[in-house]
């Protein structure tokens, strides 16, 4: 959905109402440039989004609407308000860096209500806020992560993402898993499926030719199988099942060194064989500077590199720069896709 002067609607989900996502989407709020292809609407409870307000003495003007009359709220005479599609709670059970049922509960419900006017055409993406996945969890809404419940209202099987990072996207065969079950998880299909995800996005983003690179599991490759036989048995066949699907992907390259190998060599994606790996180079090298983006969805949802910082969350000093990141991408893609 476009709104007035051609802008796109975009959803914002407020995440955890108990963690900096309220903070940081105020503060991206009051930066200019997130109106520039967009208009915000956000998603979440509207006393607590006050309370948050309250607390880092924003100015904001907002509007508290329903799904329903959304697309009207905008256009009462002498309304320069942001939209607030409430989430109804109790917010007394909620408090600022306390993990809690209701904070939970509110989560879910905020992100099954962004999908769903996503599939209304009320909003054409969705940026989420950092969420909690042990509140998640809590809620007795039956899902541990944002993952699963994105495959349940998309219908689909599995639900990935890729992070954008500079001029690298990277993907993660296996993700949220105990160490312990990484391997059974490494198969030829799960690389194959990640590497097409990651191609896909990748396509829908940059004007680029798609140029990957793939880590290998084990220390220095595997040294020719004397540390590990799974780059013979598992990864090589997968870049060979991934080049008959026309994926230019090169590797395995020892995992230490790919991040750097693949900025000086010119790769523009990554596909890390599980979480940390993947994690643990960009975010000591670029914390702020990623974008998430969720594959096999029918639609551009996006969040932040960085949870719900629990910790900080009652203080008002959460850094919003990773979110402003998310939205200049955003942005970009929207921006492609207004020219085209």
């Amino acid at each position: 959905m476009t709104g007035d002067n051609n802008k796109f609607a975009v959803g914002i989900i407020l995440g955890d109402p108990a963690g900096i996502g309220p903070e940081i989407a105020l503060k991206l709020l009051m930066r200019p440039s997130t109106y520039y292809y967009t208009e915000p609407v956000l998603i979440g409870n509207f006393e607590l989004l006050r309370k948050t307000a309250a607390l880092i003495d924003s100015a904001l003007v907002f509007k508290k609407c329903t799904v329903d009359d959304l697309p009207h709220v905008n256009k009462k005479a002498n309304l320069k308000a942001i939209p607030v599609v409430d989430i109804p709670g109790v917010p007394s059970e909620v408090n600022l860096g306390k993990i809690s049922r209701e904070s939970g509960r509110i989560t879910y419900e905020s992100i099954v209500c962004g999908y769903n006017m996503l599939e209304k055409k009320i909003i054409s993406s969705l940026i989420m806020c950092p969420i909690t996945k042990e509140a998640l969890a809590k809620s007795g809404a039956g899902v541990i992560s944002e993952y699963e419940l994105f495959a349940q209202l998309a219908n689909v099987k599995e639900v990935q993402s890729v992070v954008k990072g500079g001029d690298i996207i990277r993907s993660t065969v296996v993700g949220h898993v105990p160490f312990r079950e990484i391997i059974g998880n490494l198969t030829v299909d799960n690389i194959v499926r990640t590497g097409t995800g990651l191609q896909n996005v990748f396509k829908q983003i940059s004007d680029q030719a798609p140029n990957f690179c793939i880590a290998a599991l084990n220390p220095h490759g595997g040294e020719g199988g004397m540390l590990g036989e799974e780059e013979n048995e598992i990864i090589i066949p997968a870049i060979e099942k991934m080049h008959e699907k026309g994926i230019d992907v090169h590797g395995p390259f020892p995992s230490d060194t790919i991040y750097t190998r693949a900025v000086n060599s010119g790769y523009n994606g990554i596909i890390y064989l599980y979480h940390d790996q993947g994690n643990i180079a960009m975010k000591a090298k670029i914390f702020d500077t990623t974008a998430l983006i969720y594959t096999n969805v029918p639609y551009f949802i996006l969040s932040t590199g960085h949870g719900s910082a629990l910790d900080i969350a009652p203080l008002g000093i959460a850094n919003p720069t990773n979110l402003f990141y998310v939205m200049t991408t955003l942005n970009s893609i929207l921006g492609k896709k207004s020219v085209a």
